[in-house]
């Protein structure tokens, strides 16, 4: 067993330190590629949840608003609207589908948006790079 004397145990060096280092650079990129790929599909669910929440706000827009089944809002400014309401809203693709049965009328309203993959490995999983989200909702017209 070593002893340490008090003036040289500020001046020996840990015999590990560099493994240390050199493992720790091997995992770094690892690491970064899985907190990129984090905040890559987090923002993927961000834009699905927006996507999901303006096709409903569009579907209330025109069942709601319907006098006498008529709509009042034509299917630009159904767009309009939706692209104002949103972040990033000018990148929503808006289509309004109308539809009656008999007595009932429903409406379609879909929504999609296109969002990029910013991290180049995670990008080299998804066939297409800006992964396509949509949403859409169906309401009966009141």
């Amino acid at each position: 067993m070593r002893r340490i004397r008090p003036g040289q145990r500020h001046w020996q060096l840990d015999s590990e330190g560099a493994a240390a280092a050199v493992e720790f650079a091997l995992v770094l990129p690892v690491l970064l590629l899985i907190i990129c790929g984090i905040f890559d599909l987090g923002n993927i669910y961000l834009n699905w949840n927006i996507v999901n929440e303006a096709a409903r706000e569009g579907a209330r827009l025109v069942a709601v608003d319907q006098p006498l089944g008529i709509s009042p809002y034509t299917q630009a400014q159904i767009t309009t609207a939706l692209q104002n309401s949103y972040p990033n809203g000018n990148t929503l693709t808006v289509t309004v589908t109308e539809s009656t049965s008999g007595t009932v009328t429903t409406v379609l309203v879909k929504v999609t948006s296109n969002v990029n993959i910013m991290t180049p490995l995670i990008s080299a999983f998804f066939p297409s790079n800006p992964v396509t989200v949509t949403g859409q909702c169906t309401m009966l017209v009141e």
